[in-house]
């Protein structure tokens, strides 16, 4: 019964502890909104070209991609203009 109190209580210990942390992480992303980048290119039609590109909203890093003009901002669709410049919490 020894033994088995021994191997049991570190065991416990340790699930209890993966089992916080994941539901911390959890917890974190919550507040990431996630949203398509766009690239503005005025004058072209459409303006906002899809990036295929998804980027949170509280980052302190500015979204780039590159969709065949070297990396590009990106900006969040509003109807069919894209007005607001994106952030990520990584850079690219």
């Amino acid at each position: 019964m020894k033994n088995l109190k021994t191997l049991l209580l570190p065991a416990f210990v340790l699930l209890a502890g993966v089992g916080s942390a994941f539901a911390n992480h959890l917890e974190k992303n919550d507040n990431l909104a996630i949203i398509r980048g766009y690239v503005f290119r005025e004058g072209e039609t459409p303006e906002c070209v899809n990036s295929l590109k998804d980027c949170d909203t509280s980052g302190s890093f500015t979204c780039t991609a590159d969709i065949g003009m070297g990396s590009e901002d990106l900006y969040q669709l509003n109807g069919t203009v894209c007005p607001n410049k994106l952030t990520h919490t990584q850079p690219n």
